[in-house]
């Protein structure tokens, strides 16, 4: 059965969900180092980030809508393989990414909220990673220059909300196994 599927898999939502946290921890440390560092961690937390809404994809195929996280791990990976392929480009057009990449994978998990039968004791903190994704990427190109330290924050605090609600929705995917 797809449910018992997918909490099989509960480790793979958990590691997103650290993943984002140790992102969240890097950039609230950054505020002082390069930007070259940051986009470092960017870069390595979206590749992450990707690889492990993929896994979570593949190990639900036989629910009809694996493919939402699916295509929200593709664009993860394509985020952040644009981070390492043009480093040097201006903070501007990378928070533009950031903005992009938050509206999009938000969405995804939104749709993936209200359509998941698999989530039904944690669905809630998808539909909620989605709605704080889109507003963070709408805040984002409402306010494109803001400061450096302003957008390393955001991101912050982005990561870290997102990964307590991964973090949670993991763990409650392990105890309904």
């Amino acid at each position: 059965m797809n449910e018992k599927k997918l909490a099989k898999h509960w480790w793979a939502i958990l590691i997103r969900g650290l993943v984002a946290l140790l992102f969240a921890f890097l950039a609230f440390l950054a505020t002082g180092f390069t930007l070259d560092l940051l986009l470092v961690f960017l870069g390595v937390y979206l590749l992450l980030d990707g690889l492990f809404a993929i896994i979570g994809a593949l190990s639900a195929t036989d629910h009809k809508h694996w493919w939402v996280l699916f295509l929200e791990g593709i664009v993860s990976i394509a985020a952040g393989i644009f981070v390492f392929a043009w480093p040097s480009l201006t903070l501007l057009l990378l928070v533009y990414i950031v903005a992009i990449w938050a509206i999009v994978t938000g969405i995804f998990e939104f749709i993936a909220s209200l359509i998941a039968t698999w989530a039904v004791p944690g669905k809630i903190f998808i539909g909620l990673t989605g709605v704080l994704s889109v507003i963070l990427g709408i805040v984002i190109f409402a306010y494109p220059v803001i400061s450096i330290t302003a957008a390393i924050w955001l991101m912050g605090i982005y990561a870290f909300l997102i990964g307590i609600s991964l973090v949670i929705f993991g763990i409650k995917l392990k105890s309904s196994n």
